[in-house]
């Protein structure tokens, strides 16, 4: 399952995140992923939801493509966010999210409509 892309795209909505995590979680175990770096898949698919959602527009959707590698897997994250919105970069979330993943980095870009997104992006997968 090499070099594949899966995207889902959700409202912005706290309800709707156990879909994109168990997503997350089915496509690890497809790669046959050690069950630690599964759990720790699931809980940085929750903590990038839950830091983007807090920057959310209203309404708007959620939208997460997951790339998959050898080994790896690629998560980015993305939403229209309210303008002058912060990324997140610190804090208690950001930190638990870099504990959790190989590497991480957020930032903003515009949509095809123009509107502000505010993106995470993180891979990770068995050492």
């Amino acid at each position: 399952m090499s070099n594949r892309t899966v995207e889902v795209t959700v409202e912005a909505d706290p309800l709707l995140v156990p879909v994109v995590r168990n997503v997350a979680a089915d496509l690890a175990i497809r790669l046959d992923l050690q069950l630690d770096t599964i759990a720790d898949l699931r809980l940085a698919v929750d903590e990038t939801c839950g830091l983007l959602l807090a920057r959310a527009a209203t309404p708007t959707t959620l939208r997460t493509r997951f790339t998959l590698g050898d080994g790896t897997i690629t998560a980015r994250t993305e939403l229209c966010c309210r303008e002058g919105t912060a990324l997140p970069d610190n804090g208690l979330g950001w930190h638990m999210l870099t504990a959790l993943v190989r590497s991480v980095r957020c930032y903003h870009t515009c949509g095809a409509g123009g509107e502000k997104l505010a993106v995470i992006e993180f891979t990770t997968g068995d050492l």
